[in-house]
């Protein structure tokens, strides 16, 4: 009976053995993989936190470069003014950090400009309001550990046509005038565009281009309201009202009517007219009396005989 002599030495033959035959079974592995072109994903090794065995004392950490799931058109046109958003998801590990270039410039988040990340992989850039600044070429940066990955827009703006608010050059002024005279209000305008004009008398909406009451407008924004035969019933507080699709301006005025108040003419005084005796003219209290102005000397001798006043020779 032959006995099987354990020492040392034969420990080790042993090992020696097994050692061999597991570097050759995994050569042979990876030569098959070589062979089938298995692609093999990033990975790292870092040693256990738990103290386990050195079997188990490595985990095997993967990244996977970032890839763009979702993205936008190639072109997007907005007019100057609007909302508008870019969305798009990205996918990647780990989580890819995102940036965006406008024709080659970093764009950089403020009040008109914010990137929302949601879950998921959702991702935005969001313009308030659309300026023309903003027109051009974006490009978008994922990047992690693994690699980097990038898409484009062109961003196109339509300008908006120019716009102002209306506002009063001058106003109208507050007057006083009498029954049955005219009354002008007038004032001027600016605006882009032309805006339309509403008129109240005490908070009602008036009613023009009337026989009595009319509205004219002139070109260089000036505008009259104007009021023939005013009565009592015209007076009160007059607002104008300029509306376009920039803005309102409002203004008010007073108009107040008077009563014309008529006192009787003082008669006349009588006029005592003392007789002449010219040659030429005699005044009696009725009038000019041209024929005895022109009667022979006979005529004239007795108007000064009755008057007691007789011409002298020496004159």
């Amino acid at each position: 009976m032959a006995r099987r002599l354990l020492g040392p030495e034969n420990a080790a033959s042993v090992l020696v053995t097994q050692n061999e035959e597991h570097v050759q079974n995994s050569q042979q592995q990876n030569s098959e993989n070589t062979r089938l072109q298995v692609p093999t994903p990033q990975s790292r090794s870092r040693q256990s936190s738990r103290g386990e065995g050195k079997e188990h004392g490595s985990i095997q950490e993967k990244f996977f470069q970032p890839r763009f799931v979702q993205v936008p058109e190639d072109k997007m046109t907005v007019e100057e003014g609007r909302f508008c958003r870019i969305d798009f998801k990205v996918s990647g590990l780990p989580a890819p950090d995102l940036v965006w270039y406008l024709n080659g410039r970093l764009v950089h988040p403020d009040d008109f400009h914010k990137m929302i990340v949601s879950e998921k992989g959702f991702y935005s850039l969001i313009f308030e309001v659309v300026r023309g600044s903003d027109a051009g070429t974006y490009e978008c940066v994922a990047s992690n550990r693994a690699g980097e990955a990038s898409f484009t827009v062109q961003l196109d703006v339509i300008a908006k046509e120019h716009q102002k608010a209306p506002s009063f050059i001058f106003k109208p002024q507050s007057k006083r005038v009498y029954e049955g005279d005219s009354a002008r209000l007038e004032c001027q305008i600016s605006a882009i565009p032309t805006p339309r004009i509403y008129w109240k008398r005490n908070n009602e909406m008036l009613q023009y281009n009337t026989d009595r009451i009319s509205l004219f407008y002139d070109n260089p924004g000036k505008i009259c309201l104007l009021i023939h035969n005013v009565n009592k019933k015209d007076a009160g507080w007059y607002t104008v009202s300029a509306v376009n699709e920039a803005g309102v301006a409002t203004c008010h005025c007073r108009l107040d009517v008077a009563t014309h108040t008529y006192k009787p003419m003082p008669t006349p005084k009588q006029l005592k007219v003392r007789p002449t005796f010219s040659k030429y003219l005699a005044f009696n209290t009725k009038g000019l009396d041209v024929k005895p102005a022109f009667s022979p000397e006979g005529e004239f001798e007795r108007l000064a005989a009755q008057s007691g006043l007789y011409e002298s020779d020496e004159l």
